[in-house]
């Protein structure tokens, strides 16, 4: 009991850790973030050549679908002047945000992953190494097994007051 309890305190630990660590990555420097941008950028224009096969300073639909982390939905959302094509500004301004919007979605799942942890192996009556924890996009799906319903509902309810938990997928499977 004493080695579970030791257990327990330990990955706690580790989890907080975790979380404060992804925190810390998020408040970097001023100077830091400058020099990412300018950085960044830099990619991006490099990007638009390399798919600017025609070199006319411009990209059409075909030579945007070149680029994998776009679909057709995106052209028409970066498409700003709505003239059919994009321009280096158009390109490197759109995929930017869009690539900003999904880190942060990925820090904040994971800051939310971190903190169900902490609060599930913080619960006593919980036999929470045996629950694994998956967040995306402020959904939350919990699996693996617990002893009763009872285990099963606290785990949820604990989880589902996390701040940023959209929803809780409960696949958590009671032991028979």
């Amino acid at each position: 009991m004493k080695t579970l309890s030791t257990l327990k305190s330990t990955t706690l630990a580790i989890a907080l850790a975790f979380g404060v660590t992804s925190i810390q990555a998020a408040t970097l420097g001023a100077d830091a973030v400058q020099d990412s941008v300018q950085d960044e950028r830099f990619t991006l224009e490099t990007e638009f050549k390399q798919l600017d096969t025609d070199s006319n300073a411009l990209l059409s639909q075909a030579e945007f679908s070149n680029d994998k982390f776009f679909t057709k939905g995106h052209f028409v959302k970066a498409d700003v002047d709505n003239n059919g094509t994009l321009n280096q500004e158009e390109f490197v301004s759109y995929k930017s945000d869009t690539q900003k919007q999904a880190a942060k979605r990925v820090a904040s799942d994971t800051v939310i992953t971190s903190k169900a942890k902490a609060q599930l192996l913080a619960e006593k009556d919980l036999k929470s190494l045996q629950i694994s924890v998956k967040t995306y996009n402020g959904a939350v799906i919990l699996s693996g097994f617990v002893d009763d319903e009872i285990s099963k509902s606290k785990a949820e309810t604990i989880v589902s007051r996390i701040e940023g938990v959209k929803s809780v997928k409960n696949s958590l499977v009671v032991k028979s």
